[in-house]
């Protein structure tokens, strides 16, 4: 699998379900990752998230946790399945954090590198990793990782530019992802405040990163994968799809792939963003009680 150029769909717990993975994937995403998975879980028969098809040919399966023996075991779980592996390093969610795991394991250089040692070698599939500046904003140590984990035989690294314990109102600090390019010659990918085709532009140009990993920007817009792209080619904005174009689109992979209700719900309250009298359609969607409640409201309002 290859990590150049390509725009990538991060791994967004209680997003990224099959039917999203296929419809990013038809509007451009170049991989897309699975939701985080809790190599815990999996490992004692838990398979709710390793939600993966035997033709998805640019899916990778990301995972969360500290156990090296446990993570190989996720791994041998899915990788039949699978074209990459991942190891979390990025999630700053209290609840991930406070199992010592994701983000906060970045205090911990030396358990990142035990872990990476054993999950490399057990597979032969490529694997990556997702890091954040720091663990805190008093240590920026994404250099010193990002190093150390190239040594262990990673093939990939994407890097978010907060530290864990800096929210969203704070831009993201591409001089740290720029830093993490220019010290290791694996590729890396971009990632935070990648919200439409002009912030992915500039996330190339300033950092001179190898890919860029979308995950806000997608949610509600999974179309942004292919007006990026052609963004990059031309310089111009592409003419946005329909929303119930992408709404019907994704309705027919949620039947397909059986999504659950609540989840087509919140997918399709995420798709009215900029749609005129968004904030009243997602009452309506919220109150709805099936799917072709929903249809009948998204044709009639977009």
């Amino acid at each position: 699998m290859n990590f150049k150029n390509n725009i990538m769909l991060a791994p967004l717990a209680a997003v990224t379900d099959i039917a999203f993975r296929k419809l990013c994937t038809d509007y451009g995403a170049d991989i897309v990752y699975s939701q985080m998975i809790d190599s815990e879980s999996i490992t004692r028969g838990n398979m709710r998230l390793a939600d993966f098809l035997d033709k998805e040919d640019n899916v990778g399966a990301q995972f969360i946790g500290n156990d090296p023996d446990r993570l190989v075991k996720s791994i041998e779980i899915v990788e039949k399945k699978v074209k990459t592996i991942d190891l979390n390093l990025g999630c700053p969610h209290s609840n991930v954090v406070k199992r010592v795991a994701a983000s906060y394991l970045l205090k911990f250089p030396k358990r990142i590198k035990s872990i990476l040692e054993a999950m490399v070698p057990s597979t032969k599939l490529p694997v990556t990793i997702k890091i954040r500046a720091g663990p805190n904003k008093e240590t920026i140590n994404a250099v010193k990782i990002a190093k150390m984990a190239e040594k262990t035989g990673i093939v990939a690294l994407t890097i978010h530019g907060r530290p864990r314990t800096v929210n969203y109102q704070t831009p993201v600090d591409h001089d740290i992802i720029k830093k993490v390019k220019d010290a290791i010659s694996i590729p890396v990918a971009g990632n935070g405040d990648i919200l439409d085709p002009i912030s992915a532009k500039n996330m190339f140009d300033y950092t001179g990163c190898d890919s860029i990993m979308v995950a806000r920007g997608a949610i509600g817009n999974p179309t942004i994968f292919n007006e990026i792209k052609h963004y990059l080619k031309t310089g111009k904005i592409k003419k946005p799809i329909k929303k119930s174009v992408v709404f019907k689109r994704y309705l027919r992979y949620a039947k397909k792939y059986n999504i659950d209700f609540a989840r087509i719900k919140a997918h399709v309250q995420w798709m009215t963003k900029g749609v005129v009298g968004g904030s009243k359609m997602r009452v309506k969607i919220n109150n709805s009680k099936s799917v072709e409640e929903i249809k009948d409201l998204f044709s009639k309002t977009t």
